[in-house]
């Protein structure tokens, strides 16, 4: 058993001793006695009394102790746990695109034991009932062990009357990619142990077909990303003008990505910003570049890079079985800042696999270690006395006290009136 408010116990406690401390303290009439003659007897009322230590109005008290309890009690919230020594367990299966194999996520998750609640995650995570993760699918999204860390985190409350602790069963490559800078501030959040299950990460194919550029010595952003490794582990083709037929049918082809980036405001037919202006530089994953850079269109999707403000200058959209990216951004002809090493490193994020750069490789050692963490399982007591959590027992407790303290007054009356 558990208490929602502790302190309403202690509280409770110091009032019942102070009921018992005032009921030792009794004030009575003095004992009539004969006299032989009343000459000598004041003629006024006596209002003398006696005072005695010594315990007295037991059914009062009795009823005055028993209804500050109850009430007490009430206050304090009493939980109790359905199962004494049960162990709650919420799986946490991966379906990012670093998993292998689905299947083999499944056959884990099974021999993890029998789940309470169930959670598959990607990017994002999702609460899943009963046997759902059978009809669960892979999905083309980076991992995120900090969503599926935090989305256990919440719902663990729906479990704390259930059971005594709560264990988390971690289906996963545990990859790189899956792990950022908030996954350890997430993971010291849950007070237990978590039982990490490996499966087999995908691999990274072999190198394909490289870059594809046009044939266009005078164009600026040619020139720059010439300068690149043209084998970059995936297929992609650069269009600096309008995308042509056959350019949205290589697009589609399993992991080609269909870069287009205009050259002009006529080579695309995306909606034009509100305002056009220019701003001081745009950034993507891999590096930056600081230059006045004209912003004409307002392009949406999954960003990529980003201008100075945040405000998205690069966005993917899936594209059949490979992905097109939108770039907006425009540079000067005249301008060099193409042939410098900035422009090289913040165009590798534009070139990467759909999705961004893979990193399927395992996490060291040590992060494993970190996020498997030692010592005991979560215990449910962790999870309570948050403010949407009620025991079922306080609206009858405090029923219980009122009605207590109605017989505590017509006790106390009829007594007055016997006296």
């Amino acid at each position: 058993m558990s208490w929602l408010l502790p302190s309403a116990l202690a509280i409770a406690g110091v009032a019942c001793v102070a009921l018992i401390a005032a009921h030792f303290i009794a004030r009575d009439r003095p004992v009539a006695e004969p006299l032989p003659t009343a000459r000598f007897v004041p003629d006024r009322r006596i209002h003398a009394r006696t005072t005695s230590i010594a315990l007295s109005d037991l059914l009062l008290l009795a009823l005055r102790i028993a209804a500050v309890a109850a009430i007490g009690l009430g206050i304090a919230g009493p939980i109790i746990a359905g199962a004494r020594g049960r162990v709650a367990r919420i799986v946490l299966a991966d379906r990012s695109r670093s998993v292998l194999s689905l299947d083999e996520v499944r056959d884990s998750a099974r021999t993890a034991g029998a789940a309470d609640i169930v959670i598959v995650f990607d990017s994002s995570a999702r609460t899943l009932t009963g046997s759902a993760i059978d009809s669960a699918g892979k999905a083309g999204a980076i991992g995120s062990l900090s969503a599926a860390i935090a989305a256990a985190h919440g719902v663990a409350g729906s479990l704390a009357s259930r059971a005594d602790s709560i264990e988390i069963a971690l289906v996963s490559p545990a990859s790189v990619e899956e792990i950022d800078a908030a996954t350890p501030a997430i993971r010291a959040l849950w007070p237990g142990r978590i039982r990490v299950l490996r499966v087999r990460a995908e691999t990274i194919s072999a190198p394909q077909a490289g870059v594809e550029l046009p044939r266009d010595s005078e164009d600026p952003v040619v020139a720059g990303l010439s300068l690149l490794p043209r084998e970059i582990g995936t297929s992609v083709r650069v269009v600096r003008g309008r995308l042509s037929a056959a350019d949205s049918v290589w697009g589609r082809e399993n992991a080609h990505v269909l870069v287009h980036w205009p050259a002009s405001d006529s080579a695309a037919d995306w909606p034009k910003r509100t305002s056009i202006d220019a701003i001081g530089g745009v950034a993507s994953a891999s590096g930056a570049i600081v230059a006045r850079l004209p912003r004409l269109w307002a392009v949406t999707g999954r960003a990529v890079a980003r201008w100075a403000d945040g405000e998205p200058a690069a966005v993917e959209r899936s594209f059949g079985a490979g992905c097109i990216r939108d770039v907006a951004v425009i540079v000067d002809p005249a301008s060099d800042v193409t042939l410098h090493a900035p422009f090289r490193d913040f165009s590798r994020a534009l070139l990467a696999p759909c999705g961004g750069v893979q990193a399927f490789a395992p996490a060291d050692s040590a992060t494993l270690l970190a996020l498997a963490g030692t010592g005991p399982l979560a215990p449910t007591r962790a999870f309570r006395g948050s403010a949407d959590e009620s025991s079922r027992f306080t609206p009858w407790l405090l029923v219980l006290g009122a009605a207590l303290l109605l017989v505590e007054l017509a006790v106390r009356r009829s007594s007055k009136v016997a006296a």
